[in-house]
């Protein structure tokens, strides 16, 4: 999506020549992350009226990243982040005020530059991001001896390793089963890893200048550090994967452009749903397409982030063919 949205900014036309450059960050480096913050508090159950209406400890637990893209861009650039969660962004410019309530309430210190302005994490999102990283890292290469990228040994020898070696009878398990065991007892010991690293960086992570995660701080952190390395070298580059990104970026870009150009419509009727043509009258009834308080161009660029990023795989094929008459 963020390649697509950066192709179209490159000719800057339509709607895409109406966003201020300052905010067009948020698309060119789409990220999920902050489209989650958005669906929770403004897309899914009671539309812009709170979403789904989370408690403020629930959203300040959420949000990995606190900070929006334009401020991260003003503060990291191209360098290293100097703090864990400013590594991406993780709030769209619409949502945060919401963010900020939150925050507020919470207490979580804010950092105020003339640069821009971020927070330090909420305690929980250290636990929240553990349970990513486990099973990111161990359920992945499960899944990569399930699809033949990786072979039995070198998958069994490396969960062997993060369960801690056990000593368990196997002789009347199969492969699959065997890994499965060897799964479940690492992801155990990698909770234990965790649980060690927050009771060691307590009073770091309570204050906010905790700035590593649990599983690279804890003892099972060389284990993990291997596990990364594999999944980077011989998993994310497989060819099955590799092919299956090529065609996915073909079947985003396509819904992606054959529903453009009914925001472009809406853009020209002024923003007004009764006075678009009849093809996009068409289209927004055949996709379903929510086009409430689109009222600017930056809202429906987020609206057509919204549609896309929600879609699933299946779907978005089928409403790719169907728009291109493939």
């Amino acid at each position: 999506m963020g390649d697509w949205f950066a192709e179209k900014f490159d000719d800057a036309k339509g709607l895409m020549g109406e966003v201020d450059e300052r905010h067009r960050s948020e698309f060119v480096d789409f990220e999920g992350n902050a489209q989650g913050f958005r669906i929770v508090t403004r897309l899914e159950m009671y539309r812009n009226e709170g979403g789904m209406r989370l408690s403020k400890a629930t959203l300040g637990a959420f949000t990995k990243y606190p900070v929006t893209s334009a401020d991260r861009e003003s503060i990291v650039g191209k360098g290293t982040a100097p703090y864990v969660g400013l590594k991406k962004f993780g709030v769209f410019r619409s949502e945060i005020e919401l963010f900020k309530e939150a925050a507020d309430s919470l207490r979580l210190p804010e950092e105020v530059h003339q640069a821009g302005n971020w927070w330090r994490r909420h305690p929980l999102v250290f636990i929240v991001e553990a349970a990513d990283d486990i099973c990111y890292n161990i359920v992945d290469l499960e899944d990569a001896f399930t699809t033949g990228e990786l072979p039995f040994d070198t998958v069994r020898d490396l969960l062997h390793e993060a369960a801690n070696n056990p000593n368990r009878d196997v002789s009347g398990l199969n492969q699959a089963e065997h890994i499965a065991l060897l799964r479940a007892l690492s992801i155990n010991v990698a909770v234990e890893s965790c649980v060690e690293a927050f009771k060691a960086n307590h009073d770091a992570i309570m204050t906010g200048t905790f700035s590593a995660s649990l599983t690279d701080a804890g003892p099972l952190a060389p284990t993990f550090a291997k596990m990364k390395a594999l999944s980077r070298d011989q998993v994310f580059t497989a060819r099955r994967k590799t092919e299956l990104e090529v065609s996915g970026r073909r079947v985003i870009g396509n819904v992606m452009s054959g529903v453009l150009p009914v925001f472009e419509d809406l853009a020209k009727a002024k923003w007004d749903q009764e006075k678009l043509l009849a093809h996009s009258r068409q289209l927004v009834r055949a996709l379903d397409l929510d086009l409430r308080n689109v009222a600017d161009a930056e809202q429906a660029l987020h609206a057509l982030a919204d549609f896309t990023s929600g879609m699933t795989d299946r779907y978005a094929v089928r409403i790719a063919r169907m728009l291109t008459g493939i």
